[in-house]
């Protein structure tokens, strides 16, 4: 059975990407002005209306005694940049050298930050792609807590907070997107990647919870232990890369390839590739096509209460590659009553390749029938 898995990209492939200056430091006076010279009067609204018209003169007038509310951005210099309701950032020529980066707008809200929108908490109008890097909070009041419209190829990291009031925390609009979810990154509101072939990447060694997204055509875990608490209906194909644990319970769309020394375990998924180990506790709902491969493990957990429900698996169960592992707790003669069925299956592609236990006094045997496969316990007879 050869595999029904494309091409996987490697990590470093997918997390080929760089957190770049936006822009070089700014001098703390302007050009011409000593530190400590005398300063012009504050300008009042007339000036900044007029000022705002010559620097947005393709934009509807704005009137003199319009109210202006204050944004701070934070460059690289520490010192920020005050903007009064709007601002146009513009580069009179193109830098020589190599570029460092090759995304248009990039920003950083810092872990003490918190940054609240009466509408939606950040928003951008697509004309350039964005690079979100969020440690704080970003709340949209009255719409969503970060909205990216246009068909930009957009990228948001989120180790914080993003909440949505109107049931959505993040909208990204058009374009091919990526969402990196660290541990601690959480949103109020419904994850939407919009249109376009978008992938989410849940990636820290410490793990985490997400509970799940729209329109993600690719669900990726790239390290730590994380659990999955809602459904990534989309997914065409993702992958749980080597040293990474996903506990999914909830609902993946496609496919999803499990690399050596990964972990799955739980929920469904329409077909599942596996490579390192499948722990059948929780149980695994396949509605496809499971296949083991070569050197793989397929684990059970026998808890103190002895309890198991069998994983199901809609089509063929391929396990001709695959060691059982079992680990028993309280190892009694309650596990000599009846045959535990492992997994249920349409068809049955070849046995297992071997059978380990950490039993002393029992031995496991395998059994396959039309409707699954079963392990029975019997007494360790020394003599045999």
């Amino acid at each position: 059975m050869s595999s029904i898995f494309p091409y996987i990209p490697s990590v470093g492939a997918l997390m080929g990407y760089g957190i770049h200056t936006l822009a070089q430091s700014i001098s703390q006076s302007p050009p011409g002005i000593a530190t400590g010279a005398s300063q012009a009067k504050p300008a009042g609204h007339a000036d900044i209306a007029a000022a705002l018209n010559d620097v947005l003169n393709d934009q509807p007038a704005i009137k003199p005694d319009a109210r202006f509310s204050s944004a701070t951005i934070t460059l690289n210099n520490g010192n920020g940049l005050d903007i009064d309701n709007a601002a146009r950032l513009l580069i009179p020529s193109a830098p020589a050298g190599t570029a460092t980066s090759l995304r248009g707008i990039e920003i950083i809200n810092s872990a003490t930050a918190k940054t609240v929108g009466e509408r939606n908490g950040f928003t951008s109008t697509g004309l350039a792609p964005v690079w979100l890097e969020n440690h704080g909070s970003i709340t949209g009041k009255n719409g969503a807590g970060v909205r990216l419209d246009g068909d930009q190829d957009d990228e948001v990291v989120n180790a914080g907070l993003i909440i949505g009031s109107h049931g959505v925390a993040l909208s990204m609009g058009g374009g091919n997107d990526m969402l990196i979810v660290r541990s601690g990154g959480r949103f109020e509101g419904v994850v939407d990647g919009g249109s376009g072939t978008n992938q989410v990447i849940l990636d820290d060694a410490r793990g985490g919870t997400f509970d799940g997204a729209r329109q993600m055509q690719h669900l990726w875990v790239g390290s730590g232990n994380w659990t999955l608490t809602g459904e990534v209906p989309v997914n065409q194909q993702g992958a749980v890369y080597s040293g990474a644990t996903l506990v999914n319970q909830s609902k993946i769309g496609g496919s999803m390839t499990v690399q050596p020394d990964a972990t799955y375990a739980g929920g469904t998924v329409a077909n599942l590739e596996v490579a390192g180990t499948l722990r059948l506790d929780p149980a695994t709902h396949v509605e496809q096509d499971l296949r083991m491969q070569h050197g793989s493990t397929l684990a059970l957990t026998l808890g103190a209460d002895q309890t198991h429900t069998p994983s199901n698996i809609g089509n063929t169960a391929d396990l001709r590659g695959a060691t059982l592992a079992i680990h028993v707790e309280n190892e009694n003669d309650a596990l000599l009553s009846q045959p535990l069925q492992l997994l249920s299956a349409k068809h049955v592609e070849s046995p297992f390749a071997g059978i380990t236990s950490n039993l002393k006094t029992l031995v496991p045997t395998l059994t396959y029938r039309p409707d699954g496969v079963f392990v029975t316990f019997k007494r360790n007879d020394p003599t045999a």
